[in-house]
């Protein structure tokens, strides 16, 4: 069986979001909801502090209590004084985290931190199919799915617009202006990070690329939104299946899920556009068996990100000028013609 890469322009989408730790589940079953919505909350376990009361003021443990300025049960902020000031140096003791000090001893202080409090957001809108209850909820909708190789691990959703008017055409600085503000943007190429500067002060909402320079990758893991690529690093055009349906779909509200899975899920970096549908629309599939009349994409040298569809599977293998024998399909590439392709160098498209 070959990879299977979605790029499909209706379909269902189910996605399951789970919060880090337990927590209780906002919304009900069959309830729709919109990409940003809570869906679940959770509150971290607190963490505690042993402060030296006594230390940080420079006094005896008998003394320091006389100086502590909260309650116990109090609830303070980070860099709240609990204690002090006291002597010449005005010496002081301050929360270290937003908690409350919840015991005092030998001039020592327990200081319970209060967690972050956690929100499970809705990263697409769609319906409530699923719940535990109080960690996990499975979201579904209908629309147009496009997935790519790599993600800087951001996630937002925006509606989108077209900076680029071909798969390979690069971005570039001079064409950013104020209508692409808070927007998610289409693009070929990435190669100069000035692009990517103007982008993060028009605050836009994610970034959608065929590839990127391999020198910007850093880079790009520290902006604030979701870059997704779809073919690799370099200067590989956008194949011509994903460019055409996402420029489809400009000026639609997309979902950016630039995260990556871990080794053992089949997640992958995706856009999401949710669509209308007056049928009932499958899942997609995750295994395809490889025949003729099927799509499929190069994703290795010296056709990489060509897309065509298979003619022809010969029943022995095939060699190559290298000297290796392999497996192969005849391919119809559009743009290039018939050509013959060793099956580990393809992908199916679905």
């Amino acid at each position: 069986m070959l990879p299977i890469t979605h790029v499909i322009p209706m379909t269902t989408i189910r996605r399951e979001l789970t919060l880090p730790v337990p927590g209780t589940v906002v919304v009900r079953m069959n309830e729709r909801v919109q990409a940003g919505d809570v869906l679940a909350e959770a509150e971290p376990a607190a963490r505690y502090y042993t402060l030296d009361l006594a230390r940080a003021l420079g006094v005896s443990p008998k003394e320091a209590v006389r100086h502590l300025r909260r309650e116990r049960g109090e609830r303070v902020d980070a860099g709240d004084i609990l204690a002090g000031p006291v002597g010449l140096t005005r010496r002081t003791l301050r929360a270290p985290a937003a908690g409350e000090i919840v015991g005092v001893q030998d001039g020592r202080i327990t200081f319970e931190a209060r967690g972050t409090p956690l929100a499970l957001r809705a990263s697409f809108t769609g319906v409530v199919v699923g719940t535990d209850g109080v960690q996990s909820v499975t979201l579904e909708a209908t629309g147009a799915l496009v997935q790519g190789v790599w993600g800087n691990g951001k996630q937002d959703t925006g509606v989108m617009r077209q900076v680029s008017s071909a798969a390979g055409d690069r971005i570039e600085p001079e064409q950013f202006d104020l209508s692409l503000r808070g927007a998610v943007l289409l693009g070929g190429i990435c190669a100069h990070p000035g692009a990517l500067q103007q982008a993060a002060e028009l605050s836009v909402r994610g970034i959608i690329l065929g590839s990127l320079a391999a020198d910007l990758v850093p880079h790009v893991r520290r902006l604030g939104f979701p870059v997704l690529v779809t073919e690799g690093f370099g200067e590989i055009p956008m194949n011509s299946a994903a460019f055409s349906l996402l420029t489809t779909n400009v000026g639609r509200e997309v979902t950016v899920d630039g995260r990556v899975g871990g080794p053992y899920t089949l997640q992958r970096p995706e856009v999401i556009i949710p669509l209308p549908a007056s049928r009932q629309v499958s899942l997609p599939d995750e295994v395809v068996p490889i025949h003729p009349g099927i799509r499929v994409r190069v994703i290795h040298p010296p056709y990489m990100g060509a897309v065509g569809v298979v003619r022809e599977l010969p029943a022995r293998a095939v060699p190559y000028p290298s000297g290796v024998l392999a497996r192969s399909a005849r391919i119809e590439l559009e743009g290039i013609g018939a050509a013959m392709v060793p099956l580990a160098n393809l992908e199916v498209l679905q």
